[in-house]
């Protein structure tokens, strides 16, 4: 029989000798959406704005967890990879424990760093060990040791199954007496045939999920380990949520092989609140989300997932869902890209900008000739349009300034009314004006109650807000310890909103601040003593008992002036609420805001957090809703027709049914549906027509809708109403 006959049909590869590169250059190929839309204006600048937006995330992600990760690389760096100094008798382990937190969805990022930065600065022979490649010990060290031998080359060969044949150990090979074998013809067997020293290398296992892992498993690897580790300099990784953890899951015998050394990363939400306050909710930030929309997405993230990485792509879709096809939101950008933006608008574009809500405002202030040209005249428009959005870049920084300062002030106040974070007095802010609010004047109360000390330390923190809004380089100036009088009295706010707004708003409390630290604080008492004693003699008659008790009351007043230090904190505590009270506008007062904020929150709610039982109802109560075909269109959603799905029409007949649903009329009406014409002795006994709807109660089963009764053993529990 020749080579290629064969009794079954296959395929028979002839090797031709040809071989594949290992690193083989690929045609990058453009994704499809960004060919289509690659020239569209609103896709350019979501383009454009989401790559800022990303640099500035790893910029921020490298610079928060740069010491944890540097901390771990110094520790094994200081693992001397010589096992002869290693203690025969105790055969302790280097081990690191890094406590990661409750945000497990974002712990694969930070190992994958640390590999990587180990691998660059320490050692190539890493291993990262997943709990779902750990199901026994067997299985834990064939996992670990074709990563510890062959260290990048493995993750390379096994990215592209194409490429040149390494050698490859086999599964029954994996095992530490093979690691010990290749460890000593590497480094010690290399070094005295080349008659001089080999520099060691570290093995280095990682296990970032080490509450996943099987304590039994963990347990009968670290003895192994240790039997190894004066032979194998080894060094372990654990990725933990807490302490505990760790020792729960080992006994003292196991754990007193380990030279444990902890080390702390960030948790979730204080990385969560650097990404929010560093980048989103600057004045400098490409994107801005709404009061209730951000209310949304933190409230997602603190309970359901602590994801970081899930909080930035919800803030991206909300990005995509505000740019996508409307050509308008291309002026939500920077500000020196306004008029090249307003210059690149159709008059379609300006026909949609006028069909704003927030336009019709801005034109009811407007004189009659001003309303004639915004709506007949695009160039008149389009320079009105330009000056507006600078008006609204100029309310953005003033917004955000003012929203720092306010937390400045108030986040260490008694009952934290408004909340101890910048994002928590945003999410307040942009939905309503804060200075209306009962909480705010409890603040502005509570304030006005503060020590010296206290007062002037949170003046200090909110100057420091200010200088880095302005970006303050030379030193401060500065000023008059004690400006006169006039000066205090007729203090005012200028109107124009922005780089000035900024800057009178440092000038005035640098002013109070030095008034301040160097007000008295000593407050004067006078006492009322100018009562002659006649006027107490008024006799005993019932009628004067009144006038008696006024003129005692009158005599024992005293009269309390307020220091020094007082009169100022209350003229200070007047100034921040006409500050805020102008600075702290809403969003949705600003003329063209919807350019700038994204406030679709049904939208983000519709598509970030999920509703299965409405979604589950939907699909199966009128299936043309996802099918999208002709066949299952219903004149009305309470309608049935044989032409829908089988599981549809279990669901419908079951919610004609009580709490206890019999099976057999369950059928009947089934069958009734399917075969109309067909008699009811006959309809029944369709062993098709019994599978179909076997078929459908089960799927209602998995689903959650019904489950099997014990008191009846032909009915069904109905679960949902």
């Amino acid at each position: 029989m020749e080579a290629t006959v064969s009794v079954s049909k296959g395929v028979f590869l002839f090797p031709n000798g040809f071989k594949r590169t290992k690193h083989l250059k690929k045609k990058s190929k453009q994704p499809l959406f960004e060919s289509i839309f690659n020239k569209e204006l609103w896709y350019v600048t979501y383009k454009y704005n989401w790559n800022i937006i990303e640099h500035q995330l790893k910029e921020l992600y490298e610079k928060t967890y740069s010491v944890p990760l540097n901390d771990i690389v110094s520790y094994v760096k200081s693992i001397d990879p010589d096992p002869k100094i290693c203690d025969s008798i105790t055969r302790s382990i280097p081990t690191a424990t890094l406590l990661t937190g409750g945000n497990q969805p974002d712990h694969l990022n930070q190992f994958l760093a640390l590999i990587q930065k180990i691998r660059e600065e320490v050692t190539p022979h890493v291993a990262m060990i997943s709990s779902q490649d750990a199901q026994t010990v067997k299985h834990l060290v064939e996992s670990a040791v074709p990563q510890l031998i062959h260290g990048q080359d493995y993750l390379d060969n096994s990215a592209d199954s194409l490429s040149e044949p390494t050698f490859r150990l086999k599964k029954s090979q994996c095992t530490m007496s093979s690691l010990l074998n290749w460890y000593q013809s590497k480094y010690v067997t290399l070094s005295s045939k080349l008659k001089q020293p080999t520099p060691k290398k570290t093995l280095v296992i990682i296990m970032p999920d080490f509450e996943s892992f099987s304590c039994y498993v963990l347990q009968e690897f670290v003895m192994m380990v240790s039997f190894y580790v004066t032979s194998l300099p080894i060094v372990l990784i654990f990725g933990v949520t807490s302490v505990s953890a760790l020792h729960k899951s080992f006994p003292f015998h196991v754990s007193s092989k380990l030279l444990i050394e902890v080390f702390h990363t960030h948790l979730s939400h204080v990385y969560m609140n650097q990404v929010l306050e560093n980048i989103f909710l600057t004045h400098t930030s490409l994107f801005h989300l709404s009061g209730r929309a951000f209310e949304l997405l933190t409230d997602v993230f603190l309970f359901d997932d602590f994801s970081v990485t899930g909080l930035i792509q919800s803030i991206k879709y909300c990005m995509m869902d505000h740019y996508y096809g409307d050509n308008i939101k291309a002026l939500c950008c920077a500000r020196d890209k306004i008029e090249e933006t307003v210059s690149k608008l159709t008059s379609d574009d300006l026909e949609n900008i006028r069909q704003l809500s927030s336009f019709r405002p801005f034109l009811e202030i407007q004189d009659c000739q001003t309303k004639i040209g915004l709506f007949e005249d695009d160039n008149f428009f389009s320079e009105v349009l330009c000056k507006e959005m600078h008006k609204l870049h100029d309310y953005l920084h003033s917004f955000y300034l003012c929203v720092r300062l306010l937390s400045a002030l108030v986040k260490d106040l008694p009952k934290n009314m408004l909340g101890k974070t910048v994002r928590e007095i945003y999410a307040k802010c942009s939905m309503e004006l804060i200075t209306d609010t009962q909480p705010f004047r409890a603040c502005m109360q509570l304030l006005s109650f503060q020590s010296q000390v206290q007062l002037a330390e949170s003046m200090k923190n909110a100057l420091k807000e200010i200088n880095a809004v302005l970006q303050i380089v030379s030193p401060i100036k500065p000023l008059r310890a004690t400006p006169p009088k006039t000066n205090l009295n007729s203090i005012t706010l200028n109107n124009d909103l922005g780089h000035d707004f900024a800057k009178s708003i440092r000038i005035h409390f640098l002013t109070f601040l030095r008034q301040i630290e160097n007000a008295n604080n000593e407050a004067l008492v006078l006492n009322n003593v100018n009562v002659n004693d006649n006027d107490l003699d008024i006799g005993v008659l019932p009628g004067n008992r009144y006038k008696l008790k006024e003129k005692l009351l009158k005599a024992t007043r005293v009269e309390k002036i307020q220091s020094e230090f007082e009169m100022i904190r209350s003229r200070f505590v007047s100034y921040l609420e006409e500050m805020f009270a102008r600075g702290l506008q809403p969003p949705h007062t600003q003329s063209f805001h919807e350019l700038m904020f994204c406030g679709d929150v049904a939208g983000v709610r519709r598509q970030r957090v999920g509703a299965p039982r409405g979604a589950l109802h939907l699909a199966l109560n009128d299936p043309v809703q996802y099918l999208q075909c002709s066949c299952c269109h219903l004149p009305s959603p309470e309608s049935l027709s044989e032409r829908l799905p089988d599981v549809s029409i279990a669901y419908k007949l079951h919610r004609e049914c009580g709490k206890h649903i019999n099976l057999y009329d369950w059928l009947q009406a089934f069958a009734a549906i399917l075969c109309p014409a067909d008699q009811d002795d006959d309809r029944d006994q369709d062993a098709t027509i019994q599978v179909r709807f076997t078929r459908a109660v089960a799927e209602l089963q998995f689903l959650g809708f019904i489950k099997s009764s014990r008191r009846k053993t032909d009915h069904v529990l109905r679960l949902t109403w």
